[in-house]
């Protein structure tokens, strides 16, 4: 039988609170959210999916997503890395069109600091064009993404795709192949 006083004593085992949720350091540790958690330590590894345009303010963005996971507890907040970039579905339906060739890849690479970091960009060409042609353009980024990738840190790589610098880079890369009119990096993950 269960009496009052060990129902009371339960409820406040239970008792929850807030806790902040803050940004990675390439976002200057801003606070992203806010969780619900009986401990802190609870908070540890959950993923906080996070639209850029909030982050950087700039409503060119609103089509990407960020992905933060919780690494460590301070003082009542939560501090994150960045673990991931997505294009969301709306965009990439947008992006292509009739008449041009939609070129994806996707390619696990090792950075300089040892993460792995997979990387799937998606070329737009100008035109039709024939398999040799597509060969080559994947070819191409493939080669330029493996040299790119293994002088940079994950931050480092993530930061150049969120400004979109990568994405510029690839498409002068493989332009000697075939002219692109687009490229986008539809996801980017890092692991350790």
């Amino acid at each position: 039988m269960v009496t009052k006083t060990t129902q009371a004593q339960d409820l406040k085992k239970k008792k929850k609170k807030w806790i902040s949720i803050m940004a990675s350091p390439e976002f200057n540790n801003q606070e992203i959210g806010e969780t619900y958690v009986e401990e802190t330590e609870q908070a540890l590894g959950r993923v906080v999916e996070v639209n850029l345009t909030m982050l950087t303010r700039d409503p060119k963005k609103q089509n990407f997503n960020a992905y933060f996971q919780v690494k460590e507890i301070k003082n009542g907040q939560a501090f994150t890395i960045l673990t991931g970039y997505q294009l969301q579905v709306a965009q990439l339906k947008r992006i292509t069109r009739k008449g041009k060739n939609k070129l994806d890849d996707s390619f696990i690479y090792k950075s300089k600091d040892g993460k792995t970091v997979t990387i799937k960009p998606i070329m737009i060409t100008r035109t039709l064009t024939y398999k040799t042609s597509l060969q080559g353009l994947r070819k191409a980024s493939r080669e330029f993404l493996t040299e790119y990738v293994k002088n940079k840190t994950g931050s480092q790589i993530m930061k150049e795709i969120m400004d979109g610098n990568l994405q510029r880079d690839i498409k002068n890369a493989v332009k000697k192949v075939s002219p692109i009119i687009n490229c986008t990096i539809k996801t980017a993950l890092i692991k350790d």
